[in-house]
């Protein structure tokens, strides 16, 4: 793309939007709207724009998209699920693969995002309504695992017992970072040990396993990412780093892709 050049990346997620800024390829702003919250003029940044990825995990209508044309001058560009990209990976059906994990394995299987000399083995890790892994082996995606997120599991501990109340996200984020610790002394401990301990420690139980898989002299990295990645604390795992705008810096490299493929 040109010197000077800004694109928006607009991603629907399952809850909210978010708008991602990009200037010559660097993210330069982000924009989070409320949960619920619809897109509406007002939420754009100023300014006429160079392009336009509209995408996510999320539903929108067509007003949307025409609302952002207003404000493009090189249209806009939408990837739903189900969409062709240019992931190379080895699942069965690439077409099911959200777009949130495209987007993830995208950014370290193009090499936008600093770090990945450390390990050719990357395990990917968004923590959002969903827990999501990805494993890119040698740039090539292998597959990942899906499983419920920290509010999904607390709520389906209230929803599906007699016994058990519910506790609030203000209540059990107050007790953050987790760290995989598994005792709990009261109930309302217990379950949030359950399920916001719980997702540490399986992290790093699948981190242990991929390391035996792909052999002791090559450790596996892990990259954390999403809304409630925050709340967690691997300690014992290396190499890692968090990167909370590794989607959006994933969707702009499929962008960019995009781009670069329509020109040639």
């Amino acid at each position: 793309m040109e010197s000077g050049t800004v694109v928006w990346i607009v991603e629907k997620g399952n809850s909210r939007w978010k708008i991602g800024v990009f200037k010559d390829g660097k993210i330069v702003d982000i924009t989070h709207l409320d949960p619920g919250e619809d897109l509406s003029l007002g939420h754009l940044p100023p300014g006429q724009v160079d392009g336009v990825l509209l995408t996510g995990s999320g539903d929108w209508n067509t007003g949307i998209a025409e609302m952002l044309r207003t404000r493009s001058k090189g249209g806009v560009t939408e990837i739903k699920h189900g969409d062709p990209h240019p992931l190379e990976t080895e699942v069965e059906d690439p077409g099911s693969l959200g777009t949130d994990r495209v987007a993830n394995a995208f950014a370290v299987q193009s090499g936008v995002i600093q770090g990945l000399e450390q390990s050719n083995v990357w395990m990917i890790v968004d923590i959002g309504t969903c827990v999501t892994t990805d494993v890119v082996c040698d740039g090539l995606h292998l597959g990942g695992s899906i499983s419920p997120g920290l509010s999904m599991r607390i709520n389906a501990m209230r929803d599906g017992t007699a016994a058990l109340s519910g506790v609030e996200k203000e209540v059990w984020a107050k007790l953050a970072p987790f760290k995989g610790e598994t005792i709990g002394k009261t109930t309302q401990d217990a379950m949030i040990k359950g399920a916001a301990d719980g997702i540490s420690a399986e992290i790093i139980g699948r981190w242990r396993i991929l390391n035996e898989q792909v052999g002791d002299e090559e450790a596996v990295g892990v990259i954390l990412t999403g809304g409630d990645s925050a709340l967690l604390e691997l300690g014992r795992v290396m190499p890692k780093f968090a990167d909370s705008n590794l989607t959006l810096k994933g969707y702009y490299a499929i962008f960019s892709h995009i781009q670069l493929s329509s020109n040639i």
